[in-house]
């Protein structure tokens, strides 16, 4: 069986929401923009805090960032043809600032 791959920055904001709806129970939009130099997708949610998600979409990577009340907390790396269990392990250190 073939692992489940990122092809798309759909993917990683599916794959955000769900995780947010999973461990915060918070339904969350998914806004994607593409009107600066790359692709990004948004994703907010309120837990004490404003908390979002900013993903990047480069030419051979994703860049994910994690804000909290509009300040930087986390960024990392993500490249493009990883598996989904990869980028969750990853995400998961973002998950537990939270």
């Amino acid at each position: 069986m073939k692992p489940d791959i990122l092809t798309s920055i759909h993917d990683i904001g599916l794959c955000l929401k769900t995780l947010v709806k999973s461990r915060f129970n918070k339904n969350v939009k998914v806004i994607y923009n593409s009107t600066g130099r790359y692709r990004s997708l948004y994703i907010s949610f309120y837990k004490n805090h404003i908390w979002q998600f900013y993903v990047e979409d480069h030419v051979s990577y994703y860049l994910i960032y994690l804000l909290k009340d509009n300040k930087v907390i986390r960024k990392d790396m993500v490249k493009k043809g990883d598996t989904i269990d990869r980028f969750y392990t990853r995400i998961l250190h973002f998950i537990r600032l939270i």
